[in-house]
C-alpha cells in the first residue's frame, strides 16, 4: 500500500513558483567547475537571454581573471560586481579540490557575495559516504566564510547535457541496447532542468510570507534540493539515442544476440548485487530511495521534485499489489521510523510515518498499552494509514486513521511544515486524500491499556445479509468480523471478540485476529518468506476491498456465488464524516476480497453490471 498520491507538479515548478521576470543587468554569477564539465553548459545557459552574465572560472578556481583583480566594491571596468557564486562540487572531492574549494570562500568572503549554490550528486541519498562529506565540507567551508548569505544546494541526478559525463556515456553505449535488462533504471535529469531551478534560486530575493497560509514556512537560507529528473530503464534511454552507422546497428545485433544467451541478465545480477556493497555501481540502479530523516524527505519532496517522486511506507502496494509509476522513483520512508510513548493528552503514541503498526504495537506494549485498531497484517507504516483506509474490526474505532489526533505534515506547494489536530480544517483536507501532494511527517495516536481477547465463534448457514449485518453491528463485542472461504460456500464463520468475557478454558488471545493474519506477520519477518509471498501474490493472486452502503452489501451477498472468489472477509465501518473518506456520508461494510487473477474479467464483468457505483480501497486494489 502507498502511502499517498505525489501529485502531478511540474519539474519545473521551482521555476515557475518563483523565477521573477529578469532583466539586463540581473548581477554577475562566478561559475567555478571544479572538473566538472556542465560548469561550462550552465554558464552558456546564464548568457542566454537576460539572465545576467556568467564567468566561468578557470583552472585555478581560487583566482578570479586578471580585469576582476579590483578593489572589491566595484566590478571591473562596465560590469556588476559578482553577486552570486555557483560551484560544482560532484560526488568527490581531492585535496587539490579542497584547496580549490578554500580559495573559492575566500573570493566569496572578498566579494560579500550574496548566493551560493552548491551544486553537488544525489548519491547523497544512496548512503555514499564520500558525497555525504563532500557536500558537508563544501557547505561549511562557505558557511564559516561568508556568514550572511543563501547557501542552497542542489543534488541532481544523472545530468543529461551537451558536455555531461552521463550523455556521452549514453551516446557511447547505444548500440548495446538490446543486452541491457529492462529492470536496470536510473534517474537522468536534463541539465536545463538544473539550471532552470539554479536561476529560479539565485534571482529569487526570497518570497514574501503568505500570513494567511497554515504552516511554518520553511527557512530559504540554507536549504538542499535534489533534482532526480525522470526514473529512466537504461535500456529504453540507449534505445533512443541509438545510431544508424552500419557499425552501430551491427554491434547492436551482436548484443541482441548475446541477450539471447542471457549474458544480459548476468551482467545485471552482478550490478544489483554490487550495487549493495557501492555506492558507485548503486546509482546505476535506482528503483528506491530511503530517507534518513525528515531533511532528506523534504529535499526530495520539494515542488520541483515532487512530480518525479511517488512517497511510500513500507512499499506494499508495489511489492504486494504490483502498483506501478513509470518515470517516478519511488522514495520509501521506512528508515523515518522513530516511535515514543505520550505520557499526557488524548495521544499516547508519537511515531515518525515510516513507522509501521508493528513498530507501535511494540513501543506501546513497553507501556502496558495496545492500539485500538490491529489489522490482520501489520507490516503497513503509520504514514499510509493516514492516506488509506487500514482497519482491523473494532468497534469504537474501525481504522487506524480514526485513531489519529494529530499529523504533521509538509506541504510542497506552499513549502511549509503544518500541524493539524483532528478537527482542523487541514486534516480533514488531507486524510484519506490520494491526490493530496502532502508528504506526512509525523503522527499522534491513541492507545488504550493491554487487554487479553477471548472470542466465541459460531458458523451460519445459508445466512441472509440481514443476519451478518446484525452480526457485524453487535456493540457488544470488541471486534467483529465474518469470513467466507469460498463465494459457493453456504456457511459462514463469525468472530466475536470480547475483552471482558470470563473464558473457563483461559484461552486468552494476545491481539484480536486469527491464525492467518499471525501467518502473515511470521511470513513478513523473513526475507525469503516475505519476497515469495509476495511475489506470489503478486503474480497469481488478485486482491481488493469494496465499500459496501447496506443496500449494496444485500445484492452482492444474494448474487456473488456469480464469481469464484476465494476468500471474502467481512467488517464494519460506521461513518466518519471526513470528506474524502470512502464512508463519509455512512456506515459501509467492508469486503476483503482474494480470487485468482484468472478470474478478474469476471469479476470485473460482474461488478460494473450488479454494482457499477461501489467504492473501491484504491490502497488495497491489485494491479
Amino acid at each position: 500500500m502507498d502511502s499517498h498520491s505525489s501529485g502531478s507538479a511540474s519539474p519545473h515548478a521551482i521555476a515557475e513558483r518563483r523565477a521573477p521576470a529578469v532583466e539586463a543587468g540581473a548581477g554577475v554569477v562566478l561559475v567555478a567547475g571544479l572538473g566538472h564539465p556542465a560548469a561550462a553548459d550552465y554558464a552558456a545557459f546564464v548568457g542566454q537571454g537576460a539572465r545576467g552574465e556568467a564567468v566561468l572560472l578557470g583552472d585555478d578556481p581560487g583566482r578570479l581573471p586578471r580585469e576582476w583583480l579590483r578593489s572589491p566594491s566595484e566590478g571591473p571596468a562596465g560590469r556588476d560586481q559578482p553577486n552570486a557564486m555557483i560551484v560544482f562540487i560532484g560526488p568527490r572531492l581531492s585535496e587539490a579540490r579542497r584547496r580549490d574549494l578554500a580559495g573559492l570562500a575566500e573570493q566569496a568572503r572578498r566579494w560579500s557575495i550574496g548566493f551560493v549554490g552548491i551544486v553537488g550528486s544525489f548519491r547523497v541519498h544512496l548512503d555514499d559516504p564520500a558525497a555525504e562529506e563532500a557536500e558537508r565540507f563544501a557547505r561549511a567551508l562557505f558557511e564559516k566564510a561568508v556568514p550572511g548569505p543563501r547557501i542552497i544546494v542542489f543534488r541532481p541526478g544523472h545530468l543529461i547535457g551537451p558536455h555531461s559525463p552521463a550523455g556521452r556515456a549514453i551516446r557511447w553505449l547505444a548500440p548495446l541496447w538490446p543486452l541491457i535488462p529492462a529492470r536496470l533504471s536510473a534517474c537522468f535529469l536534463p541539465a536545463s532542468e538544473m539550471f532552470e531551478a539554479i536561476e529560479a534560486e539565485r534571482l529569487d530575493a526570497g518570497c514574501p510570507a503568505d500570513e494567511a497560509a497554515a504552516g511554518r514556512r520553511l527557512p530559504r537560507d540554507r536549504r538542499a534540493f535534489t533534482l532526480l529528473g525522470a526514473n529512466t530503464p537504461w535500456r529504453e534511454l540507449l534505445r533512443r539515442n541509438r545510431g544508424g552507422s552500419p557499425v552501430q546497428v551491427a554491434v547492436s545485433a551482436i548484443a541482441r544476440i548475446f541477450s539471447w544467451l542471457l549474458v544480459g541478465e548476468v551482467l545485471g545480477l552482478i550490478v544489483t548485487a554490487l550495487a549493495r556493497l557501492s555506492p558507485v555501481v548503486r546509482q546505476l540502479h535506482v528503483p528506491v530511495i530511503r530517507p534518513r530523516s525528515f531533511g532528506e524527505l523534504i529535499a526530495l519532496c520539494h515542488a520541483g521534485n515532487i512530480g518525479r517522486v511517488r512517497v511510500v511506507g513500507y512499499n506494499n502496494g508495489v511489492h504486494h499489489f504490483g502498483h506501478r509509476y513509470p518515470g517516478k522513483t519511488i522514495v520509501s520512508t521506512v528508515r523515518c521510523r522513530r516511535t515514543a510513548r505520550v505520557r499526557a493528552g488524548a495521544a499516547r503514541l508519537k511515531a515518525d510515518c515510516g513507522a509501521t503498526i508493528h513498530d507501535a504495537m511494540a513501543r506501546l506494549a513497553e507501556g502496558g498499552e495496545e492500539l485500538h485498531v490491529v489489522p490482520n497484517y501489520s507490516y503497513v507504516a503509520l504514514g499510509t494509514a493516514f492516506f488509506v483506509p487500514i482497519h482491523g474490526s473494532a468497534v469504537d474505532y474501525a481504522t487506524v486513521a480514526d485513531t489519529i489526533t494529530r499529523v504533521v505534515l509538509y506541504d510542497p506547494g506552499r513549502d511549509r511544515i503544518v500541524s493539524a489536530q483532528r478537527e482542523d480544517r487541514e486534516f480533514a483536507e488531507n486524510v484519506y486524500n490520494l491526490q493530496s501532494p502532502a508528504i506526512v511527517l509525523r503522527l499522534y495516536l491513541r492507545a488504550r491499556p493491554k487487554s487479553r481477547y477471548f472470542v466465541r465463534r459460531e458458523t451460519l448457514t445459508d445466512a441472509t445479509a440481514a443476519e451478518l449485518l446484525a452480526a457485524l453491528r453487535d456493540v457488544g463485542a470488541g471486534n467483529v468480523e465474518i469470513r467466507q472461504g469460498h463465494a459457493a460456500s453456504r456457511t459462514v464463520a463469525v468472530a466475536r471478540y470480547y475483552t471482558d468475557l470470563d473464558d473457563p478454558s483461559g484461552r486468552a488471545l494476545e491481539l484480536p485476529r486469527d491464525a492467518l493474519g499471525r501467518l502473515w506477520d511470521r511470513l513478513e519477518e523473513n526475507p525469503v518468506t516475505s519476497f515469495l509471498m509476495h511475489a506470489l501474490s503478486r503474480r497469481v493472486a488478485w486482491h481488493t476491498e469494496l465499500f459496501f452502503t447496506p443496500g449494496e452489501f444485500e445484492t452482492f451477498w444474494r448474487t456473488h456465488a456469480q464469481v469464484p472468489l476465494r476468500k471474502i472477509q467481512l467488517r464494519y465501518i460506521r461513518r466518519d464524516g471526513m470528506p474524502h473518506s470512502p464512508f463519509c456520508d455512512e456506515d459501509r461494510v467492508s469486503a476483503d476480497l482474494f480470487l485468482f487473477r484468472v478470474d478478474k474479467k469476471r469479476f470485473d464483468a460482474y461488478t460494473a453490471s450488479t454494482l457499477p457505483d461501489v467504492r473501491y480501497n484504491p490502497g488495497k486494489h491489485s494491479n
